[in-house]
């Protein structure tokens, strides 16, 4: 029965990959418009017989017949390792891009990545980033993107680059056999066109009726973030989508110095159970549904502790919101536990005061060419005109350089 089980699970791999399984193959924004899938599906090839075509996985389909073909050319086909290292190249094109590294940063001459100290393997790549890209997001694109195909990273490394920063340096295959040498190198001379920025707005409970009007009727796709426990907030909640842009419920935590210092009702406190944590997040979310996202208000306390934001951020990846962590300095363990449990999180970057039209720009500035050089970030302010006015007049002057005003739950990954 085994050996029948084996003879046909054989047959099962060689038809697929005999059908030629291919997956979303992908080619330079700027050589194929979006309906043109002919383009989209087109091999193009270099000189040295090398795709230069990507396959991008989006199901989980996808992945099952990019493996099938795997093994199909590992097992069937072990005489034509070209062919594994093709289908590897393409694939880990694929997640690069996915991650923002394009092609024209993968330099594939062997001469090139030997003096970058890529080693010996059949395929050597020497990339080169701007300072500001991930090494994590690179390492971690690469790595899904290989054992996809049913191999892994056989050795993965930090060292110092030659012109600034680290260095990261992989080497990925099946079983001992290394296919594709990695150099991935950060160039200070590289500069990431254009960045993203999100603006967050709170207390317009408190922000008179011209005011909120004023926000209300502004282009630029602020976020609200609202108080579930007073009615303003709801009201406000529905009025700013009706507007068609998003809103976040202000998640109240314990903060240090409770109960002096009180978040509010409904509050998520340290002594709570994850029952307890569950059920008031619900009735947060339910007062204000729907929402895009949650912000925290203070919560210093609740922020640091594992236990508590395990079962909150249990609660987020449930239900698929992002959580934006707004609580100030201070040690946090959201990004730690966002990452170990698969919840999107992010920190707040800035905060904007405004408290006059001067002091707006001014701190306006700051904010910019710090998202400019991190790439993203999200900024907090508290209802005020002077702020909106500022933001509204340099909006123009951002996009030239550039810089989007984004929703945050685009920032929040």
């Amino acid at each position: 029965m085994i050996i029948g089980l084996a003879v046909v699970l054989i047959g099962v791999v060689a038809i697929v990959a005999r059908n030629q399984p291919r997956l979303r193959d992908s080619v330079p924004r700027d050589k194929a418009s979006a309906g043109d899938t002919t383009a989209a599906k087109s091999a193009e090839s270099k000189p040295d017989g090398h795709s230069t075509n990507t396959i991008v996985i989006e199901s989980g389909w996808d992945r099952f017949r990019l493996r099938v073909e795997s093994e199909y050319l590992r097992v069937i086909r072990a005489g034509d390792p070209a062919a594994i290292n093709r289908l590897t190249s393409r694939t880990l094109r694929g997640a690069l891009e996915e991650v923002g590294v394009t092609r024209d940063q993968i330099d594939e001459r062997p001469g090139a990545a030997g003096v970058a100290g890529a080693g010996r393997a059949p395929v050597r790549w020497r990339i080169q980033v701007s300072p500001r890209t991930s090494l994590y997001r690179v390492n971690d694109a690469v790595t899904q993107a290989i054992r996809a195909l049913g191999g892994h990273v056989i050795r993965g490394a930090e060292r110092p680059a030659p012109m600034a920063g680290n260095a990261l340096d992989l080497r990925v295959g099946y079983g001992g056999r290394v296919t594709h040498a990695i150099i991935v190198e950060p160039n200070p001379s590289i500069s990431d066109m254009g960045a993203r920025i999100a603006f967050v707005v709170t207390n317009l409970e408190d922000a008179d009726r011209e005011l909120l009007q004023a926000y209300l009727k502004s282009l630029v796709p602020f976020t609200a973030a609202v108080r579930p426990d007073r009615s303003e907030g709801i009201k406000i909640a529905r009025e700013w989508r009706e507007t068609e842009r998003e809103v976040f419920v202000l998640l109240p935590m314990e903060p240090r110095g409770y109960p002096q210092n009180d978040p509010g009702k409904n509050a998520i406190l340290l002594d709570l159970s994850r029952i307890e944590i569950e059920d008031r997040v619900q009735r947060c979310l339910s007062a204000v549904a729907p929402v895009a996202g949650v912000m925290t208000r203070m919560g210093s306390a609740a922020l640091n502790d594992p236990d508590v934001m395990k079962a909150v951020l249990g609660e987020m990846r449930r239900r698929g919101l992002p959580f934006l962590d707004a609580h100030g300095a201070g040690p946090s363990v959201v990004e730690e536990i966002g990452e170990l449990i698969g919840a999107r999180t992010s920190i707040v970057g800035g905060v904007l005061g405004g408290k006059s039209p001067e002091s707006a720009r001014s701190e306006l500035r700051e904010l910019i060419e710090a998202a400019v050089l991190r790439g993203t970030m999200v900024v907090t302010l508290r209802a005020n005109g002077a702020a909106l006015r500022a933001i509204e007049r340099e909006r123009a002057a951002w996009k030239e350089r550039g810089v989007d005003v984004v929703p945050a739950s685009a920032l929040i990954l």
